[in-house]
């Protein structure tokens, strides 16, 4: 219970869930957060050693895409000849799988102050999304806040789902594609949750609706 702006009493049912669009600003705040460090991230990333195995292939079959353009001079018949050159097709392969590693290591270390670091440290368990609008996560099973545990699970669930699965299919789309399956996820829960609600056993709601109950993690 809490005083309104008005001076009038505001009642909030126990634990009660947040706003829809109070949830889908807490996520795309950050997931945007993310986007932001996994750019920084990529670019130093780029500028290391890590990049050299990239940066070799990646020379070498641009080489070879030059040199059968300017032996056939035909743009059909040169890109009908790259799809018969084994060296070009290992290179393209060799240059695809670094890349992709470097950004699956950019998106770990975007990831692991947001998702991770920043709710493990923080009292509230919350990431900074949540934290700005006032959303908790919360085990009502146990009627706490989440574990240290939940938290480490939830981060390896969106890691592994959206960084190393989603990413190898749809690249930097990932990051507009995955506010779209999080939405759907609400639309289609009765309490708006998300897969990785659901596969951490936590629910989202109200920051003025939580009682008080202390986390045992």
């Amino acid at each position: 219970m809490a005083a309104g702006t008005d001076g009038a009493e505001l009642r909030l049912e126990p634990n009660s869930r947040p706003y829809l669009l109070k949830r889908i600003l807490s996520d795309g705040t950050d997931i945007a957060a993310v986007f932001l460090l996994f750019l920084l991230f990529t670019a130093v990333v780029m500028m290391t050693p890590l990049a050299d195995g990239y940066n070799a292939h990646a020379g070498r079959y641009q080489e070879i895409v030059r040199e059968t353009a300017d032996a056939l001079g035909d743009p059909e018949a040169a890109a009908k000849a790259l799809l018969e050159n084994r060296e070009y097709q290992d290179e393209l392969f060799a240059a695809n799988l670094h890349g992709y590693l470097l950004k699956v290591l950019a998106c770990l270390l975007a990831e692991l102050p947001v998702l991770l670091l920043f709710p493990l440290f923080a009292r509230d368990r919350t990431t900074p999304g949540k934290k700005m609008t006032g959303v908790l996560l919360f085990d009502e099973r146990r009627q706490s806040l989440p574990t240290r545990g939940q938290i480490t699970g939830r981060f390896l669930f969106v890691f592994f789902l959206d960084s190393l699965f989603l990413y190898l299919f749809t690249g930097i789309l990932t990051f507009l594609l995955v506010p779209v399956l999080r939405l759907t996820e609400m639309l289609l829960s009765r309490k708006h949750r998300t897969l990785q609600d659901l596969a951490t056993g936590l629910t989202a709601i109200e920051r003025l609706s939580y009682s008080g109950i202390g986390s045992d993690a």
